[in-house]
């Protein structure tokens, strides 16, 4: 079965783990550290703090943010990963969702149509595309999660630069992945008090949340090594993407002009049938395509999205890999071709 993520881990990601074990210090650390003052350098933020995961990461961020002011609404687009939902509720707020267009992200103008009745705001960068919306002007916060663009950029700015607040994920198979964590990125205040949510051994009493949220430095050295070599794994990604572009019929062919300053994180192509069918048909010639999405966010709300749900029968995604033998291309081939009938 060629699988949907294979992210590559050689002998650097062994040397790192090693490293840490030798020195004797496996919690959070300075290799947590180090990987907050290296994603500070690639984004151009103020300030950073590694946590857990990119849930985590997400709810502290909304936490600190409502200890400067009241945030009850957050919108929160609707064909995206659950975990926002989730970090929304956990945060003690409510969600809004927001639908998308045929391409993914958000169709603006039902966005601008709630976005007064928000307190609060997070912006997907769905897929390893770029979210324009990003960089318009709110009428409320913008929390910007780059957890699956990492890297990508918009107007020549690294994406992670533009919300009040930033999270990332550093899941083993994000482009920033080493295996678990996340990191929240902003001014110095919200860092400071994201810091202090995520140590109970270090907070003190007023506070009125704190969890075990610090980041392991053994979990900070695999991310470390993942963006030291993160560049070479885009390119390698954009290298399949093409060969795909190349073998898929146009109909199929995930449009080009989406991913302009993406990061190539994922191959989406929209089905003319039901995708279910059309994953499972993949997978019996040992292609594993899954569903983007499990299912919209807003059937967990009262909002009606029509976009987010025609995107849910549609759309699969297909395996995007750094590195394939020359077998498994062959076997993608044949594949596609039996499967998409071309």
């Amino acid at each position: 079965m060629i699988p949907h993520s294979r992210p590559i881990f050689g002998a650097p990601f062994s040397d790192a783990v090693q490293s840490v074990m030798a020195s004797g210090h496996t919690a959070s650390g300075a290799q947590a550290t180090l990987l907050e003052q290296t994603v500070i350098q690639h984004i151009g933020c103020h300030d950073a703090v590694a946590v857990d995961s990119g849930t985590s990461a997400l709810m502290l961020a909304i936490r600190a943010l409502s200890m400067q002011m009241t945030i009850k609404h957050i919108g929160i687009p609707a064909y995206a990963c659950a975990s926002l939902l989730f970090a929304v509720r956990a945060a003690g707020c409510t969600p809004v969702c927001m639908d998308c267009k045929h391409d993914l992200r958000l169709d603006a103008d039902k966005a601008w149509d709630i976005a007064n009745k928000l307190d609060a705001v997070i912006l997907v960068h769905p897929f390893g595309m770029v979210e324009p919306l990003v960089k318009e002007t709110w009428p409320c916060p913008v929390i910007e999660d780059i957890a699956q663009a990492a890297g990508a950029t918009l107007d020549s700015k690294p994406v992670g630069s533009f919300g009040d607040i930033a999270i990332v994920s550093f899941y083993a198979t994000k482009p920033w992945g080493g295996a678990y964590g996340g990191m929240v990125m902003g001014e110095q205040k919200v860092c400071t008090q994201v810091r202090a949510m995520s140590n109970p051994d270090a907070s003190d009493f007023t506070q009125t949340y704190v969890g075990h949220h610090q980041l392991s430095d053994i979990h900070a050295s695999l991310a470390l090594t993942r963006l030291a070599c993160y560049q070479q794994d885009m390119s390698q990604r954009k290298q399949h993407m093409q060969w795909l572009d190349e073998r898929l019929p146009q109909n199929y062919v995930q449009s080009i002009t989406n991913r302009e300053n993406g990061n190539a994180f994922r191959y989406i192509i929209r089905t003319h049938h039901d995708a279910e069918t059309c994953i499972q048909h993949l997978r019996q010639h040992g292609i594993a395509a899954c569903k983007p999405v499990q299912q919209p966010l807003n059937l967990a709300t009262d909002g009606l999205c029509d976009g987010a749900y025609q995107a849910w029968k549609d759309c699969v995604s297909l395996p995007l890999l750094p590195t394939m033998s020359h077998n498994e291309h062959i076997q993608y081939e044949q594949g596609l071709k039996a499967c998409l009938q071309y």
